[in-house]
């Protein structure tokens, strides 16, 4: 090996072999995902995993909402993905002796052939399969292979203290010693081993085999698609918790039995109608985009072109929106409907919104201007038709979507709606109409202290957020302030 380069090029791996074989007594590293498999042995265990709905679910609440990165850990993503396919197999068990008797077939029909073929004159014996992949997903890959005898370096079912911290120099180091790794020839995709490649005495580095594909890009779940191609986790724990459930729960409140009745079931409609949302987001994307002179998409939104969103979004919007309804029977939330009424008017609300999105995503960029508000507003009116607004409640909802409408004419007319002051515009609008309703005698604005208060401090709340994020972000870090 070279020593002190400063860059690991691509190489082709039987070129690499052919100009210098391995040592005959010296040990052969090989990484497993995207290097002996086209493909990576987590993720296909996650795809694997039936009924896909609840895999899908604790993928998306561990990999999706934890903060990993918050352990401060250099290797998170690991400790991310040993938890996920721990939490799998101890919440579905019936999901490991399906995938022993899949696992080999898998491998065998996404092992990468040139590698498999530039690696055939070495004995396998001699060979080390070095990963952090899962070791009870891989070893049952490797059966029936010319790999089953292979000595297998993997995260076990009870991994050390020091697994998720420690890289593959580290590890194999320990395990086999500081000679045999000098000695060695090391063979990886991930420039994650660069520290390995490098201390090997032929480190190479070969180009990642197979396709990246993620099992979150293939399995539906509410908001993913949003949270991953779209706006971001943070953006949408925003956008849906603090903003919309809040005016949706605020809006349909009259008091304290009412907030917490209503907190039980708008999660659900609101979520059912998130789902239909998602839906026109994605046709958005991937059709009506292309339509446009300069889309905005993310680099992760092509990523996402064959995600299952239909059938499996509208499944999850009915699911949801059957037990939003049940929810409002049982809690006396809906106004006058019984529940298969409820529950029919809102699949056909449902229905009527996604009508409105597909229309929307037809027209041309100036045709979409008045058909926003419908959007917009097609967020907030299922939810009072099932259960009956306030007035003050109806009036922040009007000011959200004339908030929302303004920023967007802003945005197609070429201007900066980033600058906006989006807080302060909805929060004049109520504070103006909350005058104007006043004046007609028929709110009592005394009658309804309650509501009426924790709007306004809703509103002011809203104002204050960018004020209070600044802050946040000044804020000195703990080993600044420690004393010395």
């Amino acid at each position: 090996m070279t020593q002190g380069r400063d860059h690991l090029p691509q190489r082709d791996l039987a070129t690499a072999l052919a100009e210098d074989s391995p040592s005959q007594a010296a040990p052969v590293f090989i990484d497993f995902d995207h290097t002996l498999l086209g493909g990576n042995s987590t993720e296909l265990y996650i795809l694997s995993c039936r009924p896909h709905w609840m895999a899908a679910t604790i993928d998306f609440l561990v990999r999706d909402l934890v903060p990993w990165r918050l352990t401060g850990l250099p290797h998170w993503f690991r400790l991310r993905d040993y938890v996920c396919c721990l939490l799998l197999m101890l919440l579905m068990p019936w999901t490991v002796p399906a995938w022993r008797r899949q696992a080999p077939a898998l491998f065998a029909a996404q092992a990468s052939r040139s590698v498999a073929a530039a690696l055939a004159p070495i004995d396998a014996a001699r060979c080390v399969i070095v990963s952090f992949g899962m070791a009870w997903l891989i070893r049952p890959m490797l059966r029936g292979s010319r790999w089953e005898g292979a000595a297998l370096l993997a995260t076990p079912l009870k991994p050390g203290r020091r697994a998720f911290s420690r890289g593959k120099l580290a590890l194999l180091q320990e395990a086999y010693g500081r000679d045999a790794v000098a000695e060695s020839t090391a063979i990886s995709d991930s420039l994650d081993d660069r520290d390995l490649l490098l201390a090997a005495r032929q480190g190479i580095l070969i180009r990642p085999q197979g396709e990246a594909v993620a099992a979150a890009e293939r399995r539906y779940f509410p908001l993913r698609y949003s949270i991953r191609a779209k706006y971001g986790l943070l953006h949408m724990l925003d956008k849906v918790l603090l903003v919309d459930f809040a005016i949706l729960l605020l809006g349909t409140s009259r008091d304290l039995d009412d907030l917490m009745r209503h907190a039980i079931s708008i999660p659900f409609l609101l979520l059912s109608l998130h789902c239909v949302y998602e839906m026109g987001y994605f046709e958005n994307d991937m059709v009506a985009a292309k339509r446009e002179a300069k889309p905005t998409l993310s680099q992760e939104a092509a990523r996402f072109r064959d995600y299952p969103i239909q059938p499996a979004g509208w499944i999850w919007a009915i699911g949801l929106g059957v037990v939003g309804c049940l929810t409002a029977a049982l809690t006396r939330s809906t106004s006058s409907l019984e529940l298969l009424p409820a529950i029919t008017a809102w699949v056909i609300l449902m229905v009527l919104l996604r009508l409105a999105f597909h229309f929307y995503n037809q027209q041309p960029v100036q045709g979409r201007l008045p058909l926003y508000a419908v959007l917009q507003m097609m967020k907030y009116l299922p939810v009072f038709f099932l259960i009956h607004p306030t007035m003050m409640g109806v009036l922040l909802a009007l000011s959200q979507v004339a908030m929302m409408w303004i920023v967007y004419i802003v945005y197609r007319s070429g201007g900066d709606h980033k600058t906006l002051p989006k807080e302060m515009i909805r929060a004049l609008f109520w504070a103006v109409g909350a005058g104007l309703l006043a004046t007609t005698g028929r709110y009592s604005l005394w009658g309804s202290l309650l509501p009426v208060g924790l709007i306004a401090a809703w509103c002011v709340l809203r104002l204050v957020k960018p004020r209070l994020m600044e802050l946040a972000k000044r804020r000195p870090s703990p080993a600044l302030t420690r004393a010395k």
